[in-house]
């Protein structure tokens, strides 16, 4: 095997559950980038100058440089929809403009005004809350394939694909319950499952089919230059599901299935799922929907254990991040970097392994630290793993946490 495989055929053979040369590093995603104000203190840290932009809005993550990419050495880039603007309100036909991002407050292309709390954005005001079904039926809903979205898209990618040998990793973001509950209101959403199921019913229907129309037109620009596709909502709390498993099961299963099921043929690209909380409980359904790498593995929810889940998954599922974001990333850079080489020698060894930030990097994250969490993949993620050196490289970083 070739010390210097290119980055694409490392990804893809990551995804195969093969062993590349490395272990693929993914940065840059809606959910493994880099907060704006992490971003900056980097840029400051090593010394480089870049006027960036802000491309997801309530998170406030920067779109990073290429050149900080490979400094980083991902081996992915990512390609993003542009929501149109203006957007026509959900409920006339007057037309609304974005308001700028760093004021304090604006409104989504869904209706939704979001307000900054502290370093991102948070919903104040969803456009369904409060109001009846039939009200809620006169909700219009964004156009899912106005030509806006799509624009240069193509273009963007062939580039990509033709002029570099990144791996090109795909976010329509497609996203059910967390849709539902950003246009209804959490606990509106919440309240409707039990007491008013025809409005929960007729949401998640309606978001399901908004997204399979955006799909078809999404895929049929990209799909035949992409290796993976992004699908998300969060199923685990901290300790278990965030909703019943029965009523996962029973409602959001079958419409999640069938937009993996349409996304595939119009794609071979692979299905990532992302889902915070504890998510070892519902492995099977993730499998059962065609899901095809799983993502963060956040490591301290419950039942998250990255080398059981290995172990039992490992054959069936590909795995992406595991890092404790949540735990140790704006902490000392020997908790760091334990944390790191234990992911590695949990989910690397056979393949099946694309290391990643877990979630984003948060803007308490000292730039030395997202600087090691990347060195570490780098150094302990040739192939073959080396456990044994992993091993010794833990004793020697405990030794410090004691000193």
């Amino acid at each position: 095997m070739g010390a210097f495989m290119k980055h694409r055929e490392r990804v893809r053979k990551a995804l195969n559950h093969e062993e590349p040369d490395l272990v693929p590093i993914d940065i840059g995603g809606i959910s493994h980038g880099i907060h704006a104000g992490a971003y900056e203190k980097l840029l400051k840290y090593i010394n480089k100058k870049d006027e960036f932009e802000i491309y997801s809005t309530s998170q406030v993550l920067a779109k990073i440089s290429d050149e900080v990419l490979d400094y980083l050495g991902s081996d992915t880039r990512q390609i993003f929809e542009t929501p149109p603007s203006p957007f026509i309100s959900p409920f006339s036909d007057k037309k609304y403009e974005f308001a700028d991002d760093k004021k304090s407050e604006y409104i989504d292309e869904w209706g939704a005004t979001k307000k900054r709390v502290g370093n991102y954005f948070d919903i104040t005001k969803p456009p369904l809350r409060g109001l009846s079904y039939e009200e809620i039926k006169k909700y219009k809903f964004p156009d899912p394939t106005d030509p806006e979205r799509f624009k240069d898209i193509r273009k963007e990618a062939l580039k990509l694909y033709n002029e570099t040998d990144y791996a090109l990793f795909s976010y329509p973001w497609l996203v059910l319950i967390c849709q539902a509950q950003n246009i209804r209101g959490s606990e509106d959403f919440l309240i409707d499952i039990a007491a008013n199921p025809n409005i929960a019913d007729y949401l998640l229907d309606k978001i399901t089919e908004w997204y399979i129309a955006f799909a078809d037109r999404w895929f049929t620009e990209i799909g035949d230059l992409i290796e993976c596709f992004w699908l998300a909502d969060d199923w685990g709390m901290q300790s278990g599901p965030y909703l019943s498993p029965d009523y996962f099961r029973k409602k959001i299963i079958p419409r999640v299935k069938k937009t993996i099921s349409f996304c595939k043929t119009k794609t071979n690209a692979k299905c990532i799922y992302h889902s915070c909380g504890s998510v070892y409980w519902c492995m099977e359904d993730f499998i059962e929907m065609g899901v095809d790498v799983v993502q963060p593995l956040q490591p301290n929810a419950e039942g998250n254990d990255t080398e059981k889940i290995k172990r039992v998954f490992g054959d069936r599922l590909v795995f992406a991040g595991g890092t404790s974001n949540q735990e140790l990333f704006h902490k000392d850079i020997h908790s760091l970097t334990i944390d790191t080489l234990k992911r590695i020698k949990d989910l690397a060894p056979g393949g099946g392994y694309i290391f990643s930030s877990g979630h984003n990097i948060q803007v308490n994250m000292p730039p030395e630290n997202i600087i090691r969490l990347y060195e570490i993949a780098r150094e302990y993620g040739k192939y073959p793993i080396d456990i044994v050196e992993i091993d010794k490289r833990i004793k020697e970083e405990k030794k410090y946490l004691k000193s």
